[in-house]
């Protein structure tokens, strides 16, 4: 029995998803929660197999506990949403999220996309695939750490700054650049940040200066 535990802010949302795993003989809904913290209290009582989540949470980023259940648990995630922004995507992805669904999916994939998760395989919205198999999959993903770092750069941060914020040396930012500057295939900050915002890594609302 693959064991489910449900987070979306809406509670119309979370009692209309039990009672459709309800009808999936092999899936059993173990718990549900609208938020980040909620959701970690859950998961860690419930022990399930797989996190179903949005990426808009109540008190935070959807991402950010796809990120913790990867970490911190021997679940696998699921993201059920309406963002198909390609930010999202790759925030989810470099996250750790196994799958990717839209909410207009129709109740025999998302079954499928659970007993896969489940299992450690990926599954992505049939509408998602081929961006995520061309701009994702075959491109070296960045992690969250180097997103972090990318983003701060982008704010006009320095690399004094970059490091005092994440609480690492100047050195390890460095680093972290040069894993960037090779993913992105670029030579300078001003590059990655211009190719991430083509490739959606970034939002251009937050970018200080290019």
């Amino acid at each position: 029995m693959i064991r489910v535990v449900i987070v979306d802010d809406h509670t119309i949302v979370r009692r209309g998803l039990l009672g459709i795993l309800t009808k999936a003989p092999d899936c059993m809904v173990v718990g549900d929660a609208a938020g980040v913290t909620q959701a970690k209290q859950v998961i860690i009582a419930a022990q399930p197999n797989v996190v179903c989540c949005d990426l808009k949470l109540q008190d935070g980023d959807g991402s950010s506990l796809v990120a913790w259940v990867r970490d911190r648990t021997e679940a696998n995630a699921l993201v059920l949403t309406t963002y198909d922004e390609p930010a999202l995507v790759r925030s989810a992805l470099a996250a750790g999220a196994k799958g990717y669904l839209l909410k207009d999916v129709e109740e025999s994939i998302l079954f499928d996309a659970i007993r896969r998760v489940a299992s450690g395989q990926t599954y992505y919205a049939t509408a998602l695939s081929t961006r995520i198999s061309r701009d994702l999959l075959h491109d070296a993903l960045l992690t969250q750490r180097e997103l972090e770092v990318l983003r701060l750069a982008a704010s006009g941060a320095t690399n004094t700054v970059i490091g005092g914020v994440l609480g690492i040396g100047e050195p390890t930012v460095k680093t972290y650049f040069s894993r960037i500057f090779a993913k992105l295939g670029v030579s300078t900050r001003t590059q990655a940040v211009v190719v991430a915002i083509d490739r959606g890594y970034l939002d251009r609302s937050a970018v200080y200066r290019i």
